[in-house]
């Protein structure tokens, strides 16, 4: 992600919009090895390490190593996640993020035909057990 930026390729907040409108939602949910499993199709995970392993080998030589991690760069990330942010301070975003998460989760416990699903089967067993309360 860092050498995203630092390359111009993405700002912070093009970057955050691809985990919130995709990657994130599928990893939330499910996790990124179940995530992967249903990628390869009926075949399962086989097929989805035989399709996509190979690229493992593959010259990625940039993206295992870090950007030099210095003034120019902490500025450059710092100033996008400002500007990203839109005036709302970290008390505001707090409330927001756990809002978010207590709203999937509640979708998530109304899954698996009533079980819950994931966090949403946790959410769903830990009101249950507030209700007692």
């Amino acid at each position: 992600a860092l050498w995203l930026v630092k390359d111009g390729i993405c700002t912070v907040e093009e970057l955050d919009d691809i985990m919130r409108y995709s990657f994130g939602l599928r990893w939330a949910q499910m996790g990124m090895f179940q995530v992967y499993r249903v990628a390869g199709g009926e075949a399962g995970m086989r097929h989805f390490m035989a399709q996509f392993g190979p690229c493992l080998k593959w010259p990625w030589t940039k993206l295992m190593d870090v950007p030099e991690f210095n003034d120019e760069l902490v500025d450059l990330i710092a100033t996008q996640s400002d500007e990203q942010a839109n005036g709302l301070s970290i008390r505001e975003l707090e409330k927001i993020r756990d809002d978010n998460l207590v709203a999937i989760m509640d979708a998530l416990s109304k899954q698996n035909k009533g079980k819950g699903w994931g966090a949403g089967a946790l959410h769903k067993d830990y009101t249950r057990q507030l209700a007692k309360l």
